[in-house]
């Protein structure tokens, strides 16, 4: 049986103990505490050898990562305030007696939404992820400075640490092996921008055709709750198979206008398929978003075990200027994506770089600000049918998730089911 499997039902207390049964152990010893003159309870040689042991661990963890990824900024590198992802200081492939990310999610699966594991080959200390901030410090006062019985009384060390910088830890070890110290955003890493993709007569019929569905559906008391959903600022509407912003997957069929593509669209798909050869022109989920002015979305990266290699994204009635960022390199390149242009994104486009729309009114567009206006979008995809992925970005990566391994169980379970 796996060590994951023996401890999967665990409450976190009965992994990890309490610090009271700690230091009930320490007083059993011949060593017990006594009391000073003034009353106060002093610890004993031993408590005190111990926390001395624990100090000089910790210190050697935090040299060890300092020396291993060049930093000399932990301070401000290792948050104090809660975020999601956590560095586990002294766990990991390349620690003596280290452990494999089995082993760690056994340790941390018992926390609720606790997402995944992310280990580095050669490494002495690996990353967990969970869903918020306020799930991931439940975790570290659990464990922070505590023994794990799962590590035989192991003391952890874990620390907060920003996105941004987990995903370079992470990543940046293929721009290391290859010495490609250049980055850039085009066709050469699977990014393709084609202005003018389609003419203005066509961006006024697509735009007409999306607002006589709307009335169509408003006309529908069964679709009445098929039309848009508000995902933040932005609006959505999904058709062929929809995507669930809490679940960060696929979501239910109950949530797409409707389970064919709208007719009007069919073309285009063929033309993208003419304009970039490495596009099969096979997609089957369609999510049409509206961008009030002022609104935006955070950085990401399309769910690898979602979708399969290529997303497309087709711009509608307004300019705007999407920020594209490299986790590897820290880069940030900024498109300019214009009314009636097509953006295709593949290979390490696609997987291995984050892009988001600032939230702002305004953009800076060749040193002079650009007003807002109302923006659209059509964005085409196909789903990954496998939920699986082996990319070379597990930062950015859900494979390993805990969400995904639900949902591939479940569908095998499906599927082994009599009819």
């Amino acid at each position: 049986m796996l060590i994951a499997d023996q401890f999967f039902k665990l409450n976190p207390v009965d992994i990890f103990g309490q610090e009271g049964n700690y230091q009930q152990k320490l007083k059993g010893s011949a060593e017990r505490d006594e009391r000073n003159d003034s009353g106060v309870e002093s610890i004993s040689c031993r408590e005190r050898r111990i926390q001395r042991l624990i100090q000089l661990k910790k210190e050697e963890s935090y040299a060890t990562f300092s020396n291993m990824e060049k930093r000399d900024d932990l301070d401000n590198l290792f948050l104090k305030y809660p975020r999601k992802t956590m560095c586990v200081l002294n766990a990991g492939y390349a620690s003596i007696g280290g452990v494999d990310g089995e082993q760690l999610e056994a340790v941390f699966k018992p926390f609720k939404n606790f997402e995944r594991v992310v280990t580095l080959h050669g490494k002495p200390y690996s990353f967990v992820v969970f869903r918020g901030g306020e799930d991931a410090v439940v975790a570290r006062n659990a464990l922070h400075e505590k023994p794990c019985t799962l590590f035989n009384g192991k003391t952890l060390f874990l620390e907060y640490i920003n996105h941004i910088d987990f995903a370079e830890i992470a990543n940046k070890h293929l721009y290391q092996r290859t010495g490609n110290a250049k980055v850039t955003l085009d066709e050469s890493v699977g990014f393709y921008y084609i202005p003018n993709f389609i003419t203005l007569e066509e961006h006024k019929a697509m735009i007409e055709s999306i607002l006589a569905d709307d009335e169509r559906k408003r006309a529908s008391v069964q679709s009445a709750d098929k039309r848009w959903f508000k995902i933040q600022e932005r609006f959505v509407k999904h058709y062929g198979n929809s995507f669930d912003y809490h679940l960060k997957h696929i979501g239910s069929k109950s949530l797409v206008a409707s389970e064919k593509f709208p007719s009007w669209i069919l073309p285009f798909i063929e033309r993208a398929a003419e304009k970039v050869p490495s596009f099969n022109g096979k997609v089957n989920q369609l999510t049409i978003q509206k961008y009030p002015v002022g609104s935006g979305i955070s950085f990401h990266t399309d769910s690898h075990t979602s979708f399969e290699d290529t997303v497309l994204v087709i711009s509608l009635l307004t300019p705007v200027a999407m920020d594209f960022r490299h986790p590897a390199t820290r880069a940030i390149i900024t498109k300019d994506l214009e009314p009636c242009s097509l953006v295709v994104m593949q290979g390490e486009a696609r997987y291995g770089w984050e892009h988001a729309i600032r939230i702002r009114r305004s953009d800076l567009i060749a040193g002079e600000a650009r007003e807002r206006q109302e923006r659209w979008s059509m964005t085409m995809r196909t789903l990954n049918e496998s939920m699986t992925c082996h990319c070379n970005y597990p930062g950015l990566c859900d494979n390993n998730s805990q969400v995904v391994r639900r949902l591939r169980e479940e569908r095998k379970a499906a599927k082994s089911e009599p009819n």
